[in-house]
């Protein structure tokens, strides 16, 4: 409840704890906006702050304590007189207003530091209007994609940038709001509070920002509106009201931090609460790999995207001005220095002094920061950068911008760039990956309670106190204890006590730490203490303290990696994903340990491992990952699970080697051109001999000449290619006779370099066609339709290209018409199907990603590239239910249209050398 708000008068004990305590100066300037008076009372020595320096301070203690107590209640104003009724309205909006200062000191109390972002909306139809959000002022950089129960795979979407993302809400007001760890989801949904809670102070009619942690829901019986009122405190009361009158916004933080064992029935009533109450608007947080299966909403999506540099900076900005306000009182003084540090931290996260001297070179020239990271090359004209960098800045910006391993990938993520943010406060540096850089803020944060102390030489690890050493020992119990409660409920799917991985009782964490212990862990930020149950500050933290229990076990030779994920179905997440990856960061510079650890049990994750953990990986151990994952892409033996193969195809398809992708099969990937020292597509093309074919629905006989067909659909690698060839997609030659050409390629949903390129409209696929025709020096194009039909069925007619259906042959929805029990739920890399070929030899003709063709939907017999009119896709995609991936079907779709189940493979009719 709002404490402050009810009382009569505010007295703050002054003390050297209390002024150093950033609660305490909260709580005095909360009371200074509430108007109550406030009375500093010295205990000691210690003088006011100088929050407090206006007010009269009293003495009491020593042999004066009862004539500074008289004097204390001498200054205290009297009680008003109780009220003789109450009227319920009344009683209501105070609730409401004591409930919405609350939140004001709580949660949203540095809402001011959230930086704006742009980002990307991604709408599958029009939202149907819903309550308005309150004047929301939302500017995360978003990917927002929408996605409804039953959408077919002929569904219409479009794609919308957004400078202030404040626009997409305007648009989607009820979603899923998802990111990895530490994206900013809870944040976000903090802004969306902040802002509706402006406009409820503001207006006794506006709706009220329901805020709730789902984490705190671990009773099993408890339904969700006893949940929800117990959480609103004194508002509970009023819920039922609230609801009634259409006067709530719904926002629910952490549905992937349920209890594990209550997750699906707690979802089920979270969904049907919503749907009750359509007419209001909600946001729930959900971490983005667990929204599915029984987490799975069926609400609009929107996806948080990392920081981008300039937003970067404008977040280290803001917190090291912020940072100050104890010491520079002047404002303008302070921010100056505030920005001189921001810029001193952002431009060591982008690199060093090498990269800022190019940026100046590039500033002086007249370009932005934005322009800086987003160039694809050093500009010529419009600014002329080329003529005024030398070589040296040139390599120092094309590592800064490409290199993977950059801390400004690290700092995208606003969690990771707040802990980078602390430890350069504290120490003036910043490490270089993530399991790094939580050491070093757990140092600060125990160098901070005096639990431990600097070592005399600066390499040398911090020398921990007894209560440190205990307290670190305690928290990799507790985290260890819960993650395995969470990895043990996954797998048995029943937990009768509705244990959760993210809260234990108070008596639990007992058992790890005594009272003194879980002190010290709170005062250190280190865990959240409630009246009933015990978190951890933030899920991160939870996962790096179990991962430094991995890192014991796998020591010791008692971690086993088959106990994490079970070999019947290892790539299902289990929990222990993000765990993973930070052990992979606990070993420095070389992960070797824990990718071959990981090698045959989860080829996902240790692919997660090396990218996400900013950890080396020598590429002796690169080459032996793909010796063993390559075969597995087609061992139908050793992985009969379409789900699996196509883990192993996305685990290869995030790794590059010496820069090209890792997965080097012929046909999916890329070769350099000897020529001109440029990357282009490796193609692997099969004959499909001259002939008759049985062709269409009704199996009319026609002859086509022989022609050659790509083995699989263009991979989003080759397309890169394309993109990347100064000489490529900007070309204006290429789209000559085009009724449309794009300025720029839409965003892949998956970046899979092995996964067929999607998102990409009919238009772009003749560009590249053409441009790969004079790569290559042979006539290229998208087939018609006729000689689609013929390479994926063959001469006899066949139904689907591998002959009768059959579940397990292709990427497809079979839930959608119960046809079987696979559904990938997004693209897989190419050729993961074997034994879906069709008779000459070609992969993923059925399902994966629609395919253009050249023809008019309307009248199949004419091909010119000319007009806009509707053209022929073939062959069904990712969410298709088996019947479009008859061999006979036809789609359509505008040849402008990009949607993330559309792609090409390519012809060659002129003779290949």
């Amino acid at each position: 409840a709002d404490g402050i708000g009810r009382a009569h008068a505010f007295v703050s004990l002054v003390s050297t704890a209390a002024n150093a305590s950033e609660w305490v100066r909260l709580e005095c300037l909360h009371a200074r906006r509430r108007g109550k008076p406030i009375v500093p009372l010295l205990t000691g020595d210690c003088e006011p702050p100088w929050y407090l320096a206006d007010r009269q301070a009293i003495a009491i203690g020593g042999a004066d304590y009862e004539a500074g107590l008289q004097r204390l209640l001498r200054s205290l104003p009297a009680l008003p007189a109780a009220s003789a009724f109450s009227d319920p309205a009344a009683t209501q909006r105070t609730a409401e207003l004591a409930y919405l200062r609350r939140l004001q000191l709580g949660e949203l109390v540095h809402t001011e530091l959230y930086t704006p972002m742009a980002g990307v909306a991604r709408v599958l139809t029009p939202a149907a209007p819903a309550a308005t959000l309150p004047a929301i002022v939302m500017r995360p950089e978003f990917r927002h994609l929408r996605h409804r129960s039953g959408a077919t795979a002929e569904a219409r979407s479009e794609s919308h940038a957004y400078e202030d993302i404040a626009q997409a809400f305007v648009q989607v007001r009820r979603a899923a709001l998802l990111g990895e760890p530490g994206a900013g989801k809870t944040t976000t949904l903090w802004r969306l509070a902040h802002d509706a809670l402006e406009a409820a102070l503001a207006d006794a009619t506006a709706p009220i920002p329901l805020l709730v942690s789902l984490g705190k829901w671990t009773e099993t019986e408890e339904g969700l509106s006893a949940f929800l009122e117990r959480q609103l405190g004194e508002l509970g009361a009023h819920l039922a009201s609230l609801l009634a009158s259409r006067r709530a916004v719904i926002l629910l933080d952490g549905l992937n931090e349920m209890p594990v064992a209550q997750r699906a029935a707690k979802a089920a009533e979270i969904k049907a609460f919503l749907q009750q109450h359509r007419a209001l608007a909600a946001m729930v947080t959900c971490r983005e790999l667990d929204y599915t299966g029984d987490l799975s909403l069926e609400l609009d999506t929107v996806s948080i995207r990392p920081l981008d540099p300039p937003r970067i900076f404008e977040f280290v900005t803001g917190y090291l001005t912020h940072a100050l306000e104890s010491i520079e009182t002047d404002s303008t003084a302070r921010e100056a220095a505030g920005r001189a540090r921001g810029d001193d931290l952002f431009w060591r996260l982008a690199g060093g002094e090498g990269v800022r001297e190019a940026w100046r070179t590039w500033q002086a020239a007249g370009a932005s920061l934005s322009l800086f990271w987003s160039a694809t090359e050093v500009p010529r004209a419009n600014p002329d950068i080329y003529s005024r960098t030398t070589a040296a800045m040139d390599r120092a910006w094309q590592q800064a911008v490409h290199d993977p391993r950059s801390l400004l990938r690290l700092a995208g993520n606003p969690y990771l760039l707040y802990m980078l943010t602390c430890v350069y406060v504290d120490s003036g540096g910043v490490p270089q990956n993530r399991a790094v850089l939580f050491d070093r803020f757990v140092e600060v944060l125990l160098l901070r309670e005096r639990l431990a102390e600097e070592a005399e030489a600066a390499v040398e690890p911090l020398r921990l106190t007894t209560d440190g050493e205990r307290l670190l020992a305690a928290l990799e119990g507790l985290a260890w204890s819960m993650q395995s409660r969470r990895g043990n409920a996954a797998a048995d799917g029943d937990d009768a006590r509705g244990d959760t991985a993210t809260a234990v009782d108070r008596s639990e964490a007992a058992e790890w730490l005594d009272s003194g212990l879980l002190h010290r862990a709170a005062a250190a930020s280190l865990l959240a203490v409630g009246e009933r149950e015990v978190r951890f500050a933030h899920q991160l933290l939870q996962e790096y303290f179990t991962a430094r229990g991995m890192r014991t076990r796998l020591a010791s030779g008692t971690l086993h990696a088959g106990e994490l994920w079970s070999a019947a179905r290892w790539w299902e997440r289990t929990g222990w994903e993000e765990a993973a990856v930070l052990l992979a960061g606990l070993h420095g510079d070389d992960c070797t340990p824990v990718v071959e650890w990981l090698l045959q049990a989860q080829p996902e994750v240790a692919a997660q491992c090396i990218v996400g953990s900013g950890a080396r990986l020598p590429d002796a151990a690169l080459r032996r990952l793909r010796q063993a994952w390559s075969p597995r892409l087609t061992d139908l033996e050793h992985d009969p699970e379409s789900e699996a193969r196509a883990a192993v195809g996305r685990a290869l398809g995030r790794l590059t080697l010496g820069g090209l992708p890792l997965d080097d099969r012929p046909g999916v990937g890329v070769r350099l051109d000897a020529g001109r020292k440029r990357l282009v597509p490796d193609i692997d093309w099969v004959e499909v001999p001259a002939g008759e074919f049985r062709y269409g629905e009704k199996d009319r006989r026609i002859r086509l000449p022989a022609f050659h067909i790509a083995r699989y659909p263009i991979t989003t690698c080759q397309f890169r290619c394309f993109v990347d060839d100064p000489q490529g997609y900007a070309d204006p030659r290429w789209w000559e006779g085009l009724a449309e050409r794009s300025e720029r390629p839409a965003e892949a949903a998956w970046d899979y370099a092995n996964h067929p390129r999607e998102t990409v409209s009919w238009f772009e696929a003749m560009a590249f066609c053409r441009w790969l025709s004079q790569t290559l020096g042979h006539e290229v194009r998208l087939p018609s339709e006729q000689e689609w039909e013929k390479a994926a069925r063959g001469v006899d007619g066949r139904e689907f290209p591998w002959g009768e259906f059959s579940p397990g042959h292709a990427n497809l929805d079979e839930t959608w018409d119960g046809a079987g029990p696979h559904c990938l739920g997004l693209t897989s890399a190419a050729g993961v199907y074997p034994q879906g070929a069709s008779p000459c030899g070609a992969l993923d003709m059925a399902g994966n990603v629609w395919e253009w063709c050249l023809n008019r939907y309307d009248k199949p017999g004419e091909t010119d590239p000319g007009g806009d009119v509707r053209r022929v896709v073939r062959g069904g995609s990712w969410v298709s239910g088996r019947g479009f991936a008859r061999c006979a079907c036809r789609g359509v779709t505008h040849p402008g249209y990009r949607g993330s189940y559309l792609g090409f493979r390519v012809l060659c009719v002129s003779p290949i050398s």
